[in-house]
């Protein structure tokens, strides 16, 4: 019995491992901002053809802005619309560089010209 009660310890320690190492803060994220962040990614990867690694850590950067940018959002309630643009733009810049990192040269050169398109769509 004591045999049985430590080898059903051993294998519960060893399940949860597993868990532990699952990404960080998944379980703080609301269901819609996983939904959104896996939307983001995908559209993305449509474009600009992820490997496994990248899209992870891709999907882990929308997770990173979308947070940011729903706390700035809460934080800049009562600021002026123009310090409020300003940070918000400061945090576009930080995710387009933290995006430019992730990527290589041909897929950057793809993600620009992806931007591009739908900035000149967007002014149109």
């Amino acid at each position: 019995m004591k045999n049985l009660f430590l080898a059903t310890c051993l294998a519960t320690s060893v399940c949860a491992v597993p868990a532990l190492a699952a990404s960080p803060g998944d379980g703080s994220y609301s269901p819609a901002m996983m939904t959104r962040a896996t939307t983001l990614t995908r559209a993305l990867a449509r474009h600009v053809h992820f490997n496994e690694a990248q899209y992870l850590a891709v999907k882990q950067l929308h997770l990173n802005m979308l947070t940011e940018r729903r706390d700035l959002e809460i934080l800049l309630n009562g600021a002026s619309a123009e310090e409020r643009d300003t940070r918000l733009a400061e945090a576009q810049q930080r995710y387009e560089f933290e995006l430019a990192n992730l990527l290589q040269p041909q897929q950057l050169l793809a993600y620009q010209s992806l931007r591009n398109n739908f900035t000149a769509h967007r002014l149109k």
